[in-house]
């Protein structure tokens, strides 16, 4: 497997209309994961996700699913908007 230095050090080396391409393929696997993501969710699911402003784990309830973010009403935690892909369902 190519290390993640070895891929840095790629992208580095790449010209203008390389590292577009790098771009716009990592844009489409992003996209892809994104709605493989919302595909599993409904309003009304209970889910739970990691946040990155150092709250921990925080759970919640779906709302409303966008195109690409999920509205959560996270009770005492308020109301978050969250990329799909960030977002695990609790069963």
């Amino acid at each position: 497997m190519v290390k993640l230095t070895e891929v840095l050090q790629f992208i580095s080396q790449c010209d203008e209309s390389e590292r577009k391409q790098v771009i716009n393929a990592l844009n489409t696997q992003r996209r892809a994961a994104n709605e493989a993501a919302t595909k599993q969710l409904y309003i009304g699911a209970h889910v739970k996700f990691t946040s990155s402003k150092g709250r921990g784990i925080i759970e919640g309830i779906v709302t409303k699913i966008n195109k690409k973010t999920v509205k959560l009403d996270c009770e005492i935690h308020g109301k978050w908007t969250v990329s799909p892909n960030l977002l695990t369902l609790i069963k």
